[in-house]
Order: structure tokens, then C-alpha cells, then sequence
């Protein structure tokens, strides 16, 4: 219809161009006049709208017919397309979903094969293991009992994922009598239930009686193999039953012992003995599921030319435990088909993560057989051998379901062709309409064309008009290309090839000289001493610290950090990147440093202790020619060489506490660059260590208005908070002590949230009548011979919660730091008796406690404190039991005292109170003068009952009310609390020492030593040596 329609459409036009043209003619025909010229022209014009309607018509027909061919194509080429893009899809839904299931079929097989090799394998060696353990015990068979057989069965079945595990000795009918005696001497691991149901003699079932009960029988088919040790126990009593007379059972026995291996038994279903399990009697479904038994033969010995069968592991297997989980959860619709050369075929469908056992018999839908994925199930290393002795191979075929099917089968093709058709549909609409347009529009043209053409005949002649309207000859192209002009690349390449060779040379080393370098070594001072009296993580809690702050500044600087070697931070700048301001960079970066290690080090003295504030950095600067690279080998790493590096450690060697020491060579560097004023010459030469005398300088660049931000980030954020670094060493050392009890007075509290006080003491009211009947005494008189420690809580320290993540609210913790700050305050100026001094003897306190082992830190290979008697009694017992009994043993060893937070607790409270008021003037002086304090106090003991009762005193204000109550919940704690404090505190050692030595010794039986005053020299050399004999 379109085509008539356009085909109208054009006819019009053209009558319209012919009327045009007529009345064209008359008017000129009339306007002309009579005479032969315009005759002539009228004729001509006739004659050029003629040719005109010819040139017209025939361009009209073949443009016509040249339509219709092009549509035709079109519709033929959008059938095509869409036939195919359907098939093509349908295609691609089917290969998805074939290679999905060969995919999940691969999946199955292999994972079914390894546990068909799972179980042969541990089966067969399940019973070798029983074989040579009764050889071990000198057991003779058939009266062996394994001692770990519920360990070792449980292992089994969960390496092979079995319901059950039986060992069945071959019992001859001479030995029945024995048996019947050993078995009533060893069933002792049935568990009395079982024990007192189970039969003493061997027994199986005979054919049921008339009213239809079970007939149990004694004997049975000899030799007996009566069940005995089994896994888990049974859930009802089958031990004596003779297997004998299972007539599966009797089958795969007797070709177990032929094969000299495990054998498998038919598929079983309800009458097998799987239903002794719980795990199947707790599932209806369970027991209705196919079943089956791999038995393996036991032997008197290993050796396999003389070796006789004396027994039977019976292992109880569930089929569909081998084929669960094997598919994903959204995967549906496998079907599994296994059969055996007995006859027998099951079949299951695997949902998921399920197998549903669909019956027996090959039950897949039969349209999908060309699907088919077989395997075998092997559970013989020889199959030949086993299917002549009339074994049961296995089979397993695997086959898709429409469900599977459905999941890949969509109707996207069929939407994806009708949205290509739709595309065709559209470009032909799209092409009709534009060839329409097309036909208008060059209608129009050709009769434009047709008046110009009429115009030029009516004004020029035909030849002058043809050559008008010629067209220009087309120009030949010109192709002149320009001759190729080579750079350098190709040299660049040559080279560049050259030079990879030359890269790949293996023994060529990484290394350059860099001839302008600043070198900065700077070794922390002090170290040494302080390290020696801390723990290893306070060590490297340090150096983390202002080795970290140091490369935040390095980058920033950007100078280049070399290495650490122990506590000393090298860096170098000029490298590698070279620059001409090194030496000023790196004066900049160790005057950043200075100021680093000044501010770090007091804002660490309140969590690493007294003295941490004092420590500071020697800085040696030294400028020159370098040689940097990496030395390759074993932790490879770069390096600096040469003369320069040399120099600079004498430098800094030969400087001072918290000056930058430079050398001339620096120094003149440091002028050039307009930093003269920086320097100050020292006033004498140094003697330098294979240098001879060196003249140097002091660096001292005092543009410091306050600390520098050396442990800020890039984005200028403090990485130490908002905290202020106070100068004041006593409020450092008052924030270290707050820190110390902190972590105690959390763990006491972990500790008492789960063990009950009343549960831990012996004897609580004798101590409760005890103490109040020396209330108003001196501390002297509360001192006892003995005192009693807790008992060992094996659980305690498994349960209770992470003393890190305990809250001891904020009432607390400022109460503590009020007391430790006016404890602080009652401790006098003198030179020794000091709070400095107590902090001293907290930290060694603390350090001492922190090296007794620990009950879970104990091994047998560590120690002989459990004797081969008690490790041989506890073999048959479990890890956890064994750790308890280590841990209990090092507990009576120890005395508690490092596992019992509180007697902790008080150690290190008795370091920081003993020496409270302490005048300076020693006990014998006291007396002598007869001071009120010698009579009060009945001349002992003067300065240390003082200092007791004082800071007990304190204690007990009512403003430390929440502190007391975290320290001591209940009465009893109290009482042991100050118990442990009298007892530690009070005893008087010359020099001023104090020692918790007499203590520990005579309460403690000598287990360790510890020494108050560790800053004292003389008291150092001593205390380690008691120590680590008190350790061995």
C-alpha cells in the first residue's frame, strides 16, 4: 500500500510538473507573437518538457523497483537475524546449563572418590593402629581393651564421616568361658547404666518366636566375634552380640580376611545394626536411609608374611553423609543413582546443601540419560581381585532434573528476539519514511532542474548550455609523500637495548657516590642504665616512640632515614634525591629532633616509670662524600659507606646530653648558607678515635617557641593528644604510680567477679576474731609466722573477663590519685627516704613479679615439677586436664602470689608506703635519742611501723571510701590485705634497703627475692643473684 501510495503520489507530482509546463507554453506561445522565431522557441520548449518527462519517468521506475527490492532484503535479514539471535540463545541456556552440571558433576566425583579413599584408608589404618598398640600393651587377643579407643574412634568417624565404629575379636569357642570373665572385669567403660544391662555372654538372634518377640540366643556361629569396644556408646546393650550370625556381617568378614583389607557390605536398610547409633535413632528419617558397613581385619602383627586375623573393625557409614554439601545452597535438581555389582540401587536427589533419599531403584528422569556422569566408588586398592571374590563395587551415576534444568531454562531469548525484530521493524519504517521524503524532495529538484535547464535553452545556445552545465574534470589526487626523516629514536633503542644487557649483568652492584651528604647520627643517653631496670615492651615502647616521631619529622624535612642500630637513629640528607642545602636541612632536622626526644620523654615518665624523664639525645652532625647503595644477601637493606659515616659517629661520641655536636666541615656548610649564627665553637679541640684532635662546634638554632610539632601527622594533628608535659617530676612520677595500681586494682576486681572470697580462705572467722582482737596494736604485733594464701582456682583465670575492658569509674580513680599525691606529700626531702626513692622500689617490685612464670606459662619440658609418675597416670586424660594439673602444681609452688591479684596488689603497696615520714636518721638513733616514736612503737621497727600506720591511716579516711571499697569488697579481703602489707613492710635491713626478701623466704618457703631500692648499685648485683636462684 505504500508503495501505490508513494507510486499516486509521484504520478500527481509529475501532472502537475506537465501542467506546469503546458501553461508555460501557451503563455510563451502567445506572448511571442506571430513569426517563424517564435514557432521555434515554442517547439524547442515542447520538445525539452518532453525529454524531461521521459528522464522523469524512467528514473521514476527504477528507483521504484529498486524500493521494493531493498524492503524485500530487509525483512529477509530481520527474519534471519532474530531466527538466529533466538537459536543462538537458546544454544548458550543450553551450554550453561550443560557445563553447570558437568561442573557440579566433577564437583561430586571427586569429592566422593576422596571420601571412598578417606575411608579406606583410615579404616586400614585404624587397624593397624589397634595391632600395634596391643602389641605395646602385651595384650594377647581376644581379651584387649584400648585404653583411648573413644579418642581414637571419635577421630575416625570424623575422617570418615561415620555413624559408628565396633571392634569385634575373634573368640574361639574354647576361650568363651574367659571371655565371659574378662568381659565382666573390663566393661567397665560401658557406664553403669549399660553395664548392669548388658550380657556377660556371647549371644545373637534367632528367628523370631511365635508371638512375634525377639529370640535371644547364646553362641552362635563359631569362631565368635562378639562385639566389644564400640563408638559412640550404644543406645541399648549389643556387646557379646555375634556378629557371626549377621549374615552381612559374616559376608564382608570373611572377605576382609580374604582381601588382607577393609571390604564393604551391601546397601543396608533398617536390619542392619547402624540402628545401635544415636546418631541414627535420634532421626526417623536417618534410619530409613541407606546404610552400609566397611570392615577392616585386625592382626595379631604387622608383619604381613606371618601375621594371623585375631579381630574386626566395624565401621557404620551413612550414604548420604558422602553426598551432602556438595552443591550450593541455590543449586537444585541432581539426580544420584548409586549401584553395586550385588544388585542393589538407590537413588537420592541433591538440593543444596541436601541429600533427599528418593528409594530404591534408578528413579532419574529417563529424558536426561544422554546427560549421564559415571564414576566409580572405589573402596579397593585391587578391584579386580575383590570383584573375583565376589565384593560389591560401587557405581555412581549422576543425571540433571527439569528442576536443574528450569533454573538455566528463561524466556530471555524469546524477549531478546522480539526486541530485535522490533529493531528490524523499526529501520524498515524508518527507511520507508525516509525514502518518501527522499522521492519529495527529489521530485522537487528535478523540477527545479527542468527550469533551469528550460531557462538557460530559452537564453544560450545548446553547445554554450552543455558546456555550462558540464561538470569540472575531477583533479587527480596527488600522493606526493615526503621522503621518511629518521630521528633518535632508533639510536635511543639501540642504546636502551644495550643498557638492558647491561642491567641483567647479575653481579653488578646498586650502588652510587653522592659527593654532597649530611650525615646525623643520635644516640639516646641514658639508655643503657634505664633499659637494664625495665621490661622489654617498656624498652621497645620507648624507642617505637621517638623513633616514629623522629620519620614523621624526617619525612616532613624531607630527609632520608638510614637505620636504627640499637637506641641510636642515623639519617642522612643530600640522598638520594642530591640538594645543595643538606647541611642547613639537616641542622633543621636534628634541632627538630632534640626538641622531639625533650617533650616524648616526659610525657612517657607516667606510663614507663621514674627516670624515663631524664633521658636525652647526643646529636653528631658531619658533612661529606658518601657512598650509599644496597648491600644485596640475606635481609638486604641500604647502606651508607665510607670515611663520612666514620666521622660522624666520632662526632657524636665526643658530644654532650642534648647538644648537636657539628664538625668543621658542617659548620663551614651551615656559614655558606647564611647560618653562621647557628654555630658556637667549642672551646677546645676533641679527641676523636682514629682522628686525631677535631675542631667542632655546638649547634644551637634558639628559635623554639614551644614544642616543636614533631608528633603531628601530616595534617598537623598532635598525635599525643591534648595532654600538657608538665616539667614537674613528682607530678610525672604521681601519674606513674596512678598508672601501676590502675592495671592492679583491674585485675583484683576481674579476679572477683568470678572466685568468691568466702570460697578461697580457709579458717575466715578465726582470722575475722583474730584481727579484732589486735585492733589498737602496733604492726608489729600483727606480724604471724603464717599466713594464709588462696587455694588454687583452676577457673578463675579462664572466665574472668579481660581486666583491660573492667571500669573502675571515675570516683575511684580520683580518689587513688589523691591518695598516691598525698602520700607523696608526706614523704620528706631527705636524700634517700624519698618519694623518688619508693618509685624506684615500686618499679623493681613490679619488674621482679612480672618474672615469676605464670601457672598457663608452665610445660612438662620446662621444669620437673610433676613427676614421669603423675605424666603417665595422666596420659589417658585430656589437654585440658593436663594444663590444670601443671597449672595447680605451679600455683603450690609459686604460693599464689603472682596468681592472686590482691597479694600482687599488696607487694607493690607496700613499695610505695614504706618509707612514708621517714625522717633520714636511722631506727638505732631513734632509740638511742628515745624519740616518742621509739616508745610508741617499743623501740622496733620505728620508722617502718611509722610509715605503716600513717599510710593505713590515710587509707581509711572516709574520703577514700570508693578506693578502699575496690581495694577490699569484704572483710576478709581486708584482713588479708593488711595482713600481706604488715607482713611485707616492717622488716628493717641496713643501708636502708628494703627487702621483701624475709618476707618471701620465711612465708614462701625462698621462692624469689625481691629488692625495694634497685637504684642502688650495691644492692642490684646481689638481689639478681637471689633472684635467679629463687627461680631455679
Amino acid at each position: 500500500m505504500n508503495s501505490d501510495g508513494r507510486e499516486s503520489e509521484s504520478i500527481a507530482s509529475e501532472e502537475d510538473f506537465h501542467q506546469e509546463h503546458d501553461s508555460a507554453g501557451v503563455y510563451g506561445t502567445e506572448s511571442a507573437g506571430p513569426g517563424s522565431t517564435t514557432s521555434e522557441s515554442a517547439s524547442a520548449s515542447k520538445d525539452e518538457v518532453k525529454e524531461i518527462q521521459r528522464l522523469i519517468g524512467r528514473e521514476t521506475r527504477v528507483v521504484q523497483r529498486l524500493r521494493f527490492v531493498v524492503i524485500f532484503a530487509m525483512l529477509l535479514v530481520a527474519a534471519a537475524v532474530t531466527t538466529a539471535t533466538f537459536i543462538f540463545l537458546a544454544n548458550e541456556e543450553d551450554s550453561d546449563f550443560e557445563n553447570s552440571f558437568d561442573l557440579y558433576a566433577s564437583t561430586i566425583i571427586e569429592s566422593s572418590q576422596f571420601s571412598a579413599s578417606a575411608i579406606r584408608g583410615n579404616c586400614n589404618d585404624f587397624a593397624a593402629y589397634v595391632t600395634s598398640t596391643a602389641l605395646l600393651m602385651g595384650a594377647e587377643w581376644p581379651f584387649v581393651t584400648l585404653a583411648d579407643f573413644e579418642i581414637r574412634a571419635s577421630n575416625l568417624r570424623q575422617q570418615t564421616n561415620a555413624i559408628g565404629v565396633i571392634i569385634a575379636p575373634t573368640v574361639e569357642e574354647t576361650q568363651s568361658k574367659e571371655w565371659t570373665s574378662y568381659v565382666l572385669q573390663n566393661g567397665g567403660w560401658l557406664g553403669e547404666t549399660l553395664f548392669n544391662a548388658f550380657s556377660p555372654y556371647i549371644f545373637f538372634f534367632g528367628p523370631p518366636t511365635e508371638e512375634g518377640g525377639s529370640n535371644v540366643q547364646l553362641g552362635g556361629p563359631t569362631p565368635y566375634s562378639p562385639v566389644w569396644q564400640m563408638d559412640p556408646l550404644p543406645s541399648y546393650p549389643i556387646v557379646n552380640f555375634n556378629l557371626e550370625s549377621y549374615e552381612e556381617g559374616k559376608k564382608v568378614s570373611q572377605l576382609a580376611f580374604e582381601l588382607g583389607e577393609g571390604a564393604v557390605t551391601n546397601i543396608l536398610e533398617n536390619n542392619d545394626l547402624s540402628g545401635v547409633f544415636p546418631a541414627v535413632t535420634s532421626s526417623s528419617s536417618s534410619a530409613d536411609e541407606p546404610h552400609s558397613t566397611f570392615t577392616a581385619p585386625i592382626y595379631d602383627i604387622l608383619d604381613k608374611a606371618t601375621r594371623k586375623p585375631v579381630a574386626l573393625v566395624h565401621v557404620f557409614l551413612r550414604w548420604n553423609i558422602y553426598f551432602s554439601n556438595k552443591l550450593p545452597e541455590d543449586v537444585r535438581g541432581i539426580d544420584l543413582v548409586l549401584e553395586n555389582t550385588c544388585g542393589t540401587t538407590v537413588t537420592w536427589e541433591l538440593v543444596g546443601k541436601d541429600a533427599i533419599y528418593k528409594g530404591r531403584g534408578d528413579l532419574h528422569d529417563e529424558k536426561y540419560d544422554s546427560h549421564r556422569v559415571t564414576s566409580s566408588f572405589d573402596f579397593y586398592d585391587d578391584l579386580e581381585l575383590a570383584s573375583d571374590l565376589g565384593a560389591c563395587l560401587y557405581t555412581i551415576h549422576l543425571y540433571p532434573s527439569s528442576a536443574l534444568e528450569d533454573e538455566y531454562k528463561t524466556n530471555m531469548p524469546a524477549i531478546l528476539t522480539v526486541l530485535v525484530g522490533c529493531v528490524f521493524l523499526f529501520m524498515i519504517v524508518a527507511f520507508v519514511a525516509y525514502d518518501g521524503f527522499q522521492k519529495k524532495r527529489n521530485t522537487k529538484v528535478v523540477v527545479n532542474a527542468a527550469r533551469s535547464n528550460q531557462l538557460l535553452t530559452s537564453l544560450f545556445p545548446n553547445n554554450i548550455r552543455d558546456r555550462l552545465l558540464e561538470p569540472d574534470d575531477s583533479k587527480k589526487a596527488r600522493n606526493s609523500k615526503s621522503p621518511f626523516l629518521n630521528n633518535n629514536k632508533g639510536q635511543l633503542r639501540s642504546f636502551l637495548d644495550g643498557d638492558y644487557e647491561d642491567r641483567r649483568e647479575p653481579e653488578r652492584p646498586i650502588a652510587d657516590l653522592f659527593l654532597g651528604t649530611t650525615i646525623m647520627f643520635a644516640d639516646v643517653t641514658g639508655f643503657t642504665a634505664w633499659s637494664s631496670e625495665r621490661e622489654p615492651s617498656q624498652v621497645f615502647m620507648l624507642l617505637e616512640t621517638l623513633f616514629s616521631a623522629l620519620d614523621v619529622l624526617a619525612k616532613k624535612r624531607r630527609v632520608f632515614k638510614v637505620e636504627t642500630v640499637g637506641d641510636c637513629y642515623v639519617a642522612v640528607a643530600g640522598l638520594p634525591e642530591p640538594r645543595a642545602d643538606h647541611a642547613v636541612v639537616m641542622a633543621r632536622f636534628a634541632r627538630d629532633s632534640l626538641h622531639t626526644v625533650q617533650d616524648l620523654v616526659k610525657r612517657l615518665e607516667s606510663s614507663l616509670g621514674p627516670d624515663t624523664g631524664e633521658l636525652g639525645v647526643r646529636i653528631g652532625l658531619h658533612s661529606g662524600v658518601v657512598t650509599a647503595g644496597v648491600l644485596r644477601g640475606d635481609r638486604a637493606r641500604f647502606q651508607l659507606f665510607g670515611d663520612t659515616v666514620n666521622t660522624t659517629a666520632r662526632i657524636e661520641s665526643t658530644g654532650e646530653r642534648n647538644r648537636i655536636h657539628t664538625s668543621k666541615e658542617t659548620a663551614e656548610l651551615l656559614t655558606k648558607g647564611g647560618k653562621g649564627h647557628w654555630l658556637r665553637p667549642r672551646n677546645h679541640l676533641v679527641q676523636a678515635k682514629g682522628k686525631g684532635e677535631l675542631e667542632t662546634f655546638w649547634l644551637e638554632i634558639n628559635d623554639r617557641n614551644g614544642p616543636v610539632s614533631t608528633t603531628s601527622g601530616s595534617d598537623g594533628t598532635d598525635i599525643w593528644g591534648d595532654a600538657e608535659v608538665t616539667d614537674n617530676k613528682t607530678d610525672r612520677l604521681i601519674d606513674w604510680q596512678v598508672d601501676v595500681f590502675t592495671r592492679l586494682l583491674k585485675q583484683v576486681v576481674a579476679r572477683r567477679n568470678v572466685v568468691k572470697e568466702s570460697s578461697s580462705l580457709r579458717n575466715v572467722a578465726e582470722e575475722v576474731l583474730l584481727w579484732e582482737a589486735k585492733k589498737g596494736t602496733t604492726p608489729l604485733s600483727e606480724v604471724k609466722e603464717i599466713i594464709t594464701l588462696p587455694e588454687f582456682d583452676a577457673s578463675a583465670s579462664r572466665v574472668e573477663e579481660d581486666p583491660e575492658n573492667i571500669d573502675l569509674g571515675d570516683d575511684v580513680m580520683q580518689q587513688l590519685r589523691s591518695f598516691i599525691s598525698t602520700l607523696a606529700l608526706m614523704y620528706r626531702k631527705n636524700g634517700f627516704h624519698n618519694f623518688e626513692h619508693a618509685c624506684h622500689v615500686t618499679m623493681s617490685v613490679t619488674k621482679l613479679l612480672s618474672r615469676i612464670v605464670m601457672p598457663s606459662d608452665l610445660n612438662y619440658a620446662e621444669g620437673s615439677s610433676v613427676s614421669s609418675a603423675e605424666r603417665q597416670s595422666d596420659s589417658g586424660s585430656n589437654d585440658t586436664n593436663l594444663k590444670r594439673n601443671i597449672a595447680s602444681t605451679l600455683h603450690d609452688h609459686t604460693y599464689g602470689i603472682n596468681s592472686d591479684p590482691l597479694t600482687h596488689l599488696s607487694l607493690v603497696f607496700s613499695a610505695l608506703i614504706h618509707d612514708v615520714d621517714h625522717t633520714g636518721v636511722p631506727n638505732a638513733t631513734l632509740i638511742k635519742e628515745n624519740n616518742a616514736l621509739a616508745s610508741m612503737y617499743n623501740q622496733k621497727s620505728v620508722a617502718e611501723q611509722n610509715s605503716i600506720d600513717l599510710a593505713w591511716q590515710l587509707l581509711e579516711e572516709s574520703q577514700f571510701q570508693d578506693l578502699r571499697k575496690c581495694i577490699c569488697a569484704t572483710e576478709p579481703e581486708y584482713i588479708r590485705f593488711r595482713q600481706l602489707v604488715v607482713q611485707v613492710s616492717w622488716f628493717p635491713v641496713c643501708d636502708g634497703c628494703f627487702y621483701v626478701d624475709r618476707f618471701l623466704t620465711r612465708y614462701c618457703n625462698g621462692l624469689f627475692h625481691l629488692v625495694g631500692c634497685l637504684g642502688d648499685g650495691h644492692c642490684r648485683q646481689g638481689t639478681e643473684e637471689v633472684a635467679g636462684r629463687s627461680m631455679e
